[in-house]
């Protein structure tokens, strides 16, 4: 990871995704381009107010002189540096915070809808990808992967745009849904609800639900449409709420957790977000409601821990 000084203080450069995908050979010329426009529209549109999103401060360029790899220029962005992702606060501190865990979902949920807000799709979060601040605050990170509605961007050709250790059992199973929210932010909200079973039982959703599954039905085996594995995925992924529950410290978080998890992991994407949401006109996979409803619960389980 490259760094340079700046008034006394170092700033992280991101040579991240790019140079990683650029050696890797992944990133063409014009995918670079896309992806840089894509970060352009997201993070340094001066009409778009970055939030609870990491900021990207500047992009550009650096000449390598005997690059081993003939590019002959690494492109880079710099981000705002956090003190590190969520995997390596939570070892830091040593102990698992209900409170702090909770608060960590509200800022995800928040920043994810300032995406949404802006026909944005993360399609890469994962505990990697959240970066803490000062020890309180939770940002969403990475955006190599994004979608943006209407526009075509550098992952989109892919079935699955981001890791596929933590994808939706849809995308594993080959179902690819031709409509934008369904197949890119209803991934988001997987990836959400995946979040918080990482928190309470060091496993992503997709991991809890292929540890119940037949190995008959596993992706890599599977002959048939997702549709017809459906009824499998979904007993899986009910036991997997059901260990979930068993993980959670404060009885009274159980069901609210669960209940949130098991609408945002939904294994059919149609299903997919709160079910409000599915009545009238209303967007099916807006997650205003669970800005609120992670906020509510890091203060009840705040006011637990104090009691």
């Amino acid at each position: 990871m490259l760094e340079v000084g700046g008034e006394g203080q170092d700033v992280e450069v991101a040579a991240t995704l790019l140079l990683a995908e650029l050696v890797a050979g992944d990133l063409d010329e014009v995918e670079l381009d896309g992806l840089v426009e894509v970060v352009d529209r997201v993070v340094l549109a001066g009409d778009f107010a970055p939030g609870l999103l990491v900021v990207a401060l500047e992009d550009g360029s650096v000449k390598v002189d005997d690059d081993p790899f003939g590019f002959g220029t690494v492109n880079y962005l710099i981000f705002e540096l956090g003190d590190g992702d969520v995997r390596s606060y939570l070892s830091i501190a040593g102990k698992f915070d209900v409170a702090w865990t909770l608060r960590c979902l509200h800022h995800v949920a928040t920043g994810l809808h300032q995406l949404h807000s802006s026909g944005v799709a993360h399609q890469d979060l994962k505990p990697s990808n959240v970066l803490v601040f000062e020890g309180v605050l939770s940002k969403v990170a990475d955006l190599g992967c994004a979608s943006i509605k209407g526009m075509e961007c550098p992952r989109d050709g892919r079935r699955i745009a981001g890791d596929r250790t933590y994808a939706p059992p849809e995308l594993l199973y080959g179902y690819q849904d031709g409509e934008w929210s369904r197949r890119r932010q209803a991934c988001d909200l997987y990836h959400l609800g995946s979040l918080a079973t990482f928190f309470f039982c060091g496993l992503g959703m997709t991991a809890m639900i292929f540890k119940q599954l037949s190995p008959s039905h596993h992706p890599r085996v599977w002959g048939g449409t997702y549709h017809e594995v459906l009824p499998e995925v979904r007993d899986s992924f009910g036991l997997a709420l059901l260990e979930l529950e068993k993980s959670i410290s404060v009885p009274a978080l159980r069901k609210p957790v669960c209940g949130a998890v098991g609408q945002l992991c939904d294994p059919d994407p149609y299903l997919r977000g709160h079910p409000r949401n599915r009545v009238g006109f209303a967007n099916r996979y807006s997650l205003e409601r669970y800005v609120a409803l992670f906020d509510l619960m890091a203060q009840r389980a705040g006011i637990a821990i104090l009691n």
